[in-house]
């Protein structure tokens, strides 16, 4: 992807028109996985899922874009014509994200959407979203005398191309992700949520080995932090899960014990009610659903 595409007399900026793609084709896999869940589970909570992400998604980019209004507002009267040139720092994208994190908790509650329903769905686009954006924007890593190194043009420097390396590794778990939701539906369960997270903070953490970033105090750079958190993070949601679905068999056994204490009480109900026969037993025969009509 080049720095600068011409269309016509407009100029576009590179990383602007791969990050675009990479969105829209995040937001139509989210849609199409939405939809097929709706089909298959006649679960009505998926639907509002692409939407939700849609509005989520324009939000952090108006924020991203125009957020430099808020920390520069003396812009808007000087030169307003630049807000359309002038990119968003990483504070604008932070602040962009929170927006759009508190606008989807919202809308999960309204439309009561299970937590897992939503992580699920949203995985499947955003791997889809991040291998788009790693084969499109080349990142240079370290320097390297290896016959497959890139540089800029008209340099002799050749550097790993940590672009490629993160896209290749990222292969497997799109095929997994897919192969997994076809065959197993388990959309919902938190599986794809948890093994993405383990995989990709894994799979990140390998590629960053080629990264020409600097380490922080903790003799990690800040991208190998995230990485690290992901991992964590996949580790923990098993727990999390397993003890949700004790719980939730401690109160199905509880229910199943007082059922049948109740059912117990009623068959006695019934035995001293029913006129016994020759032998001082009850007829099962004459008594319960299959009795003759009289």
């Amino acid at each position: 992807m080049p720095d600068v595409l011409q269309i016509g007399p407009l100029q576009l900026q590179g990383k602007l028109v791969a990050v675009l793609l990479a969105a829209m084709l995040g937001l139509w896999m989210i849609g199409i996985f939405s939809r097929r869940s709706v089909r298959r589970t006649q679960d009505m909570q998926a639907k509002p899922i692409s939407d939700i992400a849609f509005n989520a998604a324009v939000i952090m980019l108006l924020t991203w874009k125009l957020g430099i209004l808020l920390t520069q507002p003396s812009m808007l009267w000087k030169s307003p014509l630049k807000i359309l040139m002038v990119s968003g720092s990483s504070m604008e994208i932070l602040l962009g994200l929170l927006f759009a994190c508190v606008y989807t908790y919202i809308q999960l509650r309204k439309h009561a959407i299970r937590l897992y329903v939503f992580l699920d769905i949203f995985t499947l686009g955003l791997t889809a979203s991040l291998f788009l954006v790693c084969t499109l924007l080349p990142v240079y890593g370290l320097p390297t005398d290896l016959p497959w190194g890139i540089g800029p043009e008209g340099t002799i420097s050749r550097f790993h191309p940590y672009h490629a390396y993160t896209a290749f590794l990222l292969v497997p778990l799109l095929i997994w992700q897919h192969a997994r939701e076809w065959r197993k539906h388990s959309i919902g369960q938190g599986n794809l949520l948890k093994y993405s997270l383990l995989y990709g903070g894994a799979a990140g953490m390998l590629a960053s080995l080629f990264a020409a970033a600097e380490a922080t105090v903790v003799y990690l750079s800040v991208p190998q932090l995230a990485y690290l958190l992901m991992i964590i993070l996949g580790m923990l949601l098993p727990t999390l899960a397993h003890n949700t679905g004790r719980r939730e068999l401690m109160n199905m056994s509880q229910n199943d014990s007082k059922t049948q204490v109740q059912q117990e009480q009623q068959n006695k109900e019934r035995e001293k009610a029913a006129p016994a026969g020759k032998e001082g037993f009850v007829d099962k025969k004459l008594d319960g659903p299959n009795r003759p009509s009289t």
